[in-house]
């Protein structure tokens, strides 16, 4: 019975199996994915390992002070850039409006607590202290209110 099926005919059905299930899980669990990617919204990203970087040294022989420091709150994603892009440009509209409007030291620090409590993604992200560092100087520029980063950190954390 065994006799009668040739490889290549074993190996060209258990190809054919193998893309049919990989088709399968693809469109059932990464469909609103592929969809992105095929539409062009999302590119691939692939990431290059630290041993194939030229004249870098292996990961296996690093020390501790050589070793890429770890973002402190896990890694970035397209979606994480795409948000906060939105925050950054809500946040300028915010400080400007504030600034036009001559809001006090509190009421400035309420609007800006509840327009941070928008973006509660960005909140634990890597990219929270480049945010602070933008709310600081954004301020500074104006010249209506100044915060500290501490003070921008403080109304990140604040519930209201």
């Amino acid at each position: 019975m065994f006799t009668d099926i040739s490889w290549t005919d074993y190996l060209t059905a258990v190809f054919l199996l193998l893309a049919i299930y990989y088709v399968y899980v693809g469109v059932r669990y990464y469909s609103g994915d592929l969809k992105d990617l095929l539409s062009g919204k999302r590119k691939l990203n692939f990431r290059a390992s630290p041993a194939d970087s030229p004249g870098g040294p292996s990961p296996l022989f690093m020390d501790n002070k050589d070793r890429p420091a770890a973002t402190a709150f896990g890694e970035t994603t397209d979606d994480d850039y795409t948000e906060v892009e939105h925050l950054i440009g809500r946040l300028k509209e915010v400080i400007a409006d504030a600034s036009q409007r001559q809001l006090i030291l509190q009421e400035f620090r309420h609007y800006l607590r509840l327009t941070l409590k928008e973006y509660p993604a960005v909140k634990i992200s890597a990219l929270r202290a480049s945010v602070n560092k933008l709310i600081v100087s954004e301020c500074e520029k104006y010249g209506a209110v100044t915060v500290s980063a501490e003070e921008v950190d403080v109304l990140w954390n604040d519930g209201l």
